[in-house]
C-alpha cells in the first residue's frame, strides 16, 4: 500500500510539472532531494542508536553494501561490523549463516550463533533465507514452520530481543526465446516453480508476524517497481517475482536494487517498535 501511494504521488507530481515554470520544477526538485537526503540521515541517526544483528548470505551482503553506501552518502557515521560475537557498539552487527541450499543449516546457525552470545544487547535480531534455499521440490510450507518455531524459541530464551522474519527473496522469471520453447514444451521456465515455493514460505510468515510488525517483507519490496508489480502465473496461481530493474543476473540485486532494499531495511529498522 506504500509503494502505491509513493507511486500515485510521483504521478499526480507529473502531471503537474508541465504548468510549472521551468525555475519552479528545478526548485520543486531541490525540495525533494534535500528532503529525501534529510530523512535517510534521519534514519540514519535513528539506526545509531540501535543494535540490529542480521545473519544472512549474498542477498544480506547485498543490503549491507547498500546500507554502508547510504551512510557514505548522508556522510553519517554508522558502525556496521561483521562478527559472531557480542558487539561492542551500537549499528549492524552482520554474519554469514549455514550453507546456501541447505535452509535447515542456516536456521540452526543463526539460533546458535544468538545462543553463543551474538544477540548480547540486540534490540532488533533478524534471519534471512536465500533464493538459493528454494526449488521446485521444495516445501516451503515446512520450511516456513520449522523457521518459525526457531524464530519463536528464540525469542523465549532472549525476551529482551525482538526477532524479526524475512520473507525469502525472489529470482526474477525467465523470459525470451528460451522461456517460450520451454513452454511449448509443457515445462515451466526457469523461476516459475521455485518462486511458487518461495511463496509458499512467503504466505505462511506474514501471516505469522504481518499483523505485529515483526516482518521485513524483502520479497514484496523486490516484486514491486515503479509501475507495477513483477509476477508470474502458474497453473493459474499468480504469485511474486523479483523485477528485472533490481537485478542483473537474474538473484542477486544490482545498484538500485540495493538502494531501493537498503533504503526500505533502513527505514524498517530505525523505526522498529515492537507491538
Amino acid at each position: 500500500m506504500l509503494n502505491r501511494n509513493v507511486y500515485g504521488g510521483w504521478l499526480l507530481l507529473a502531471w503537474l510539472m508541465p504548468a510549472l515554470p521551468v525555475h519552479a520544477q528545478a526548485k520543486s526538485e531541490e525540495i525533494t532531494m534535500t528532503n529525501t537526503a534529510q530523512l535517510k540521515a534521519s534514519a540514519l541517526q535513528g539506526l545509531q542508536n540501535k543494535l540490529v544483528v542480521f545473519g544472512h548470505q549474498s542477498i544480506g551482503d547485498n543490503l549491507v553494501n547498500g546500507l554502508q553506501r547510504l551512510a557514505e552518502q548522508a556522510d553519517v557515521k554508522l558502525a556496521i561490523q561483521e562478527q559472531r560475537t557480542a558487539s561492542a557498539s551500537k549499528g549492524v552487527s552482520h554474519f554469514y549463516i549455514g550453507e546456501n541450499g541447505n535452509p535447515a543449516s542456516k536456521i540452526q546457525d543463526f539460533a546458535a550463533t544468538i545462543d553463543a552470545g551474538a544477540g548480547q544487547g540486540a534490540d532488533l535480531a533478524l534471519m534471512k533465507l536465500c533464493y538459493a534455499d528454494f526449488n521446485a521440490t521444495s516445501d516451503g510450507r515446512q520450511l516456513a514452520t520449522n523457521y518459525i518455531d526457531s524464530l519463536e524459541a528464540l525469542a523465549k530464551r532472549h525476551p529482551q530481543t525482538a526477532f524479526v522474519a524475512v520473507t525469502a527473496p525472489l529470482m526474477a522469471a525467465q523470459t525470451g526465446p528460451k522461456a517460450w520453447i520451454k513452454r511449448f514444451l509443457g515445462r515451466q521456465p526457469s523461476g516459475y516453480l521455485d518462486n511458487v515455493r518461495r511463496a509458499e514460505f512467503n504466505a505462511m510468515l506474514r501471516d505469522k508476524y504481518q499483523s505485529s510488525g515483526r516482518l521485513f517483507d524483502l520479497a514484496r519490496l523486490e516484486s514491486q517497481a515503479s509501475a507495477s508489480s513483477c509476477t508470474v502465473s502458474v497453473d493459474g496461481q499468480v504469485v511474486e517475482a523479483l523485477c528485472p530493474e533490481f537485478t542483473d543476473d537474474g538473484g542477486h540485486l544490482n545498484e538500485r536494487g540495493q538502494a531501493m532494499m537498503a533504503s526500505a531495511f533502513l527505514n524498517f529498522v530505525s523505526s522498529f517498535s515492537a507491538k
